[in-house]
């Protein structure tokens, strides 16, 4: 295929994107910023669109539906490009974005018209090539965001997923028709105690999304297949480039299936190293990973008795064997690793885990067992630190990136952390790590704010000189919210304290109006020395406070314990709302999923709320007879918990103002969009009033610019009207 037009050199008066993304190479050296809205459109719904159970799937891009916004362009700058250089491509996936190691080269996806196709740039010579004979697929890679969807080979072929090959044609099967009409009975019959599920299959998903790991010649466009249809996750090359490690959805019935850890999805996961050029296939254990380093050899983990064993596995080791196990990490029973990588050395391997409190270092025939450093955050990719017999892993503490460095000479864990410079405060928003001449380095970005730093002789020094991306202003421009520091509540008997977070964004002036309380529960775990997660502030479109409710539930839960929690909760948070406010407001509380469940069960209970806002909710919860959220128990032997957390059977309670918001295309079993109708209908029915809101082609979670753009209008609105006088009398003639 003939090479496209070079792109021109970025001018001053471009455009801007409401959001732009920047993509890496490995090294650093050179990015491309990807220009997008901030959200995606109702107009890029396509309505061919499918369910296969939770997932949507587009058929048009063979695969599950990107929840990111198409990208109207892309730039590619660094120190090997000589100017900034735009792509004449439009609609580009992000999904797709991956750089060569070693040559100057860059692919990606781009959508024309009802076609996914491969494309490659080479940014030195400036020239672009779209492989339009080329049909590419996403499958299931964006279920999960961040999942590449095509990968390099080491000789500079590329990695990627296609439609498979249409079977061989045959003779059209015979139907029997002797009858006027084919008619087929649907017959079944189960046997409990068990969970009867009436949903797609396998083979269903398999129909819909199933694509084949194709390898693609750059210089002749000629592709070449490795497997048959396949539910694909992701693709993550070895760090030489031979091989590819595959994560792959498999039937029910297989036997190598297992739960893939963190997925979520209630799809049955498997992977297998995929070799590139001889198209070899060997299934490896789930939690197979690739040994950092060089080469091809993976690492997996498995419980055995004392600890988690770490095997490895070499590309010329036989199937069913083994190299010998990396020493054990041991721990405690209740303290398995959290977290842990595996890193080779030349002929040495050492493994990093994380534990609740400590950290721990396995190399040779020592083992090394640290504190946990305080305030540390998420661990990235471990390296050999240079000239030393350590460990080194990019890490980010107190809000600040920096690396952790282990080593068996020292008695404890050393993080070394970025200090802003001048100009550069504000949150973390992002950190990049690459190993130059055997040092490594670190880059941040604050408030769009690039900076680079390299650590010697254990201080990050900044780098002077260093290229760096620039950002254009109306896509640098934060997210204007403002979020207060967080209020720890008083706990209720035998509970844990709820946190309390308030968070101002900006709006239209709408004059008085209640203030909001948006719940957001998680399961207490009951170690009091836990850290809290961080509240997810995203779900304010107006401003508000955030209550972070850790809810006890035990399992022999009654209705009464949990109501207690909530009630307490609630009352504490109307105390601390009015305190700092110095007058008594209105107050509207409201919650996604099951916090919306949670939310009406305060406004029952509750006198001191003005109205409730409930956003996906379960609200009948005989559809889910086996369980929910933290109960085990079923609908039959504690049905008055399943009616306690059932707004339908208290919507004679719901007397103050309720706001309904539902997706019309939730196929989620527990909250079809009907249910959320029928409980509009009986708050009305009980003489409350109620306003519903049913967004087309949203689903359990709404993501299009349009829908949230509603929600933030309604949830306005409704404050607004919470806080009329007719509202605050019907309020105060509740609490007497």
């Amino acid at each position: 295929m003939p090479p496209e037009p070079p792109g021109t050199a970025v001018s001053a008066g471009s455009g801007t994107p409401d959001r732009e993304t920047v993509h890496f190479r490995p090294d650093l050296s050179a990015w491309a910023v990807l220009g997008a809205a901030e959200l995606p459109s109702v107009a890029d719904h396509n309505p061919r669109t499918v369910h296969w159970r939770d997932l949507p799937v587009d058929p048009t891009l063979t695969g599950v539906t990107p929840t990111r916004a198409r990208h109207a362009d892309v730039v590619l700058d660094g120190s090997p490009v000589a100017t900034p250089w735009r792509l004449p491509l439009r609609t580009v996936l992000s999904a797709g974005i991956t750089w060569h190691p070693e040559l100057p080269l860059v692919a990606g996806l781009v959508q024309r018209d009802d076609r996914l196709h491969p494309w490659i740039a080479d940014y030195t010579a400036r020239r672009l090539t779209v492989h339009q004979r080329v049909r590419a697929a996403l499958s299931l890679s964006c279920r999960r965001p961040g999942r590449p969807a095509l990968s390099w080979c080491q000789d500079g072929r590329l990695t990627l997923l296609t439609l498979p090959a249409p079977a061989t044609s045959g003779p059209e099967p015979q139907v029997e028709r002797n009858d006027p009409e084919v008619w087929q009975p649907v017959v079944l019959e189960a046997t409990g105690p068990g969970h009867v599920a009436f949903v797609p299959g396998h083979a269903e998903l398999l129909r819909l999304a199933g694509a084949s790991v194709s390898v693609l010649d750059p210089a002749t466009g000629a592709l070449r297949s490795l497997t048959p249809p396949l539910l694909v996750g992701g693709l993550e090359p070895s760090p030489n480039g031979s091989a590819l490690l595959v994560e792959h959805a498999t039937s029910a019935d297989d036997g190598s299936t297992e739960q893939s850890p963190g997925s979520g999805d209630g799809l049955g996961w498997s992977r297998a190293v995929l070799r590139t050029d001889s198209g070899s296939w060997a299934p490896v254990p789930v939690t197979t990973r690739w040994a950092g380093g060089s080469g091809e050899t993976t690492a997996s983990s498995r419980t055995v008795e004392g600890g988690t064993a770490i095997e490895l596995r070499t590309p010329h080791e036989t199937e069913g064997h083994h190299s010998p196990a990396v020493p054990m990490i041991t721990h405690e029973h209740d303290d398995p690793p959290l977290w842990w990588r595996c890193l080779t050395v030349g002929p040495d391997t050492a493994v990093v885990s994380r534990h609740r409190t400590s950290l721990r270092l396995y190399g040779g025939d020592d083992a090394l067992q640290v504190a946990l450093p305080g305030a540390l955050g998420r661990l990235g990719t471990p390296t050999a630190e240079h000239g030393a017999a350590g460990v080194v892993v990019a890490c980010v503490q107190d809000g600040r990136a920096g690396f952790l460095r282990l080593t068996h000479d020292e008695p404890e864990a050393v993080v070394t952390a970025e200090s802003p410079p001048e100009g550069g405060e504000g949150p973390l928003e992002a950190s990049w790590t690459t190993i130059e001449n055997g040092v490594p380095h670190l880059l941040t970005r604050r408030a769009g704010r690039f900076d680079r730093y390299e650590l010697r002789d254990g201080r990050l020094e900044p780098v002077s000189g260093a290229v760096l991306p620039q950002l254009r202003p109306a896509a640098v421009r934060a997210h204007a919210r403002t979020v207060s520091p967080t209020l720890v509540l008083s706990p209720p008997p035998g509970g844990r304290g709820a946190r309390l977070t308030r968070v101002d964004v900006p709006a239209r002036e709408v004059g008085a109006a209640a203030r909001l309380l948006w719940i957001q529960v998680r399961r207490s775990s009951g170690d009091s020395a836990g850290a809290a997660p961080q509240a997810d502030t995203s779900a304010l479109r107006t401003s508000g406070w955030l209550l972070d409710l850790p809810l006890s539930w035990p399992s022999d839960a009654e209705p009464a314990d949990v109501r207690r929690q909530i009630v307490h909760a609630v009352g504490q948070s109307l105390t601390k709302i009015r305190e700092e406010t110095s007058r008594e407001e209105p107050v509207v509380v409201g919650g996604h999923s099951f916090a919306a469940t949670v939310a009406l069960h305060a406004l029952a209970h509750c006198p001191g709320l003005a109205g409730a806002i409930a956003h996906s909710g379960c609200y009948n919860r005989t559809l889910t007879p086996e369980g929910f959220q933290y109960e085990r128990r079923s609908y039959w032997q504690v049905p008055e918990l399943y009616r306690a957390f059932s707004a339908l059977d208290f919507a004679d309670r719901l007397k103050r103002p309720v706001l309904l918001v539902h997706g019309l295309d939730d196929t989620n079993v527990a909250t079809p969009p009907d249910q959320a109708v029928a409980l509009y209908r009986a708050v009305v029915a009980n003489g409350g009033r109620a306003r519903l809101a049913l967004l087309p082609h949203e689903g359990h979670t709404f993501r299009h610019r349009e829908s949230l753009e509603t929600v933030a209008r309604e949830h306005e609105a409704w404050l607004a009207a919470c806080a009329t006088p007719a509202a605050r009398r019907t309020d105060r003639s509740e609490r007497t």
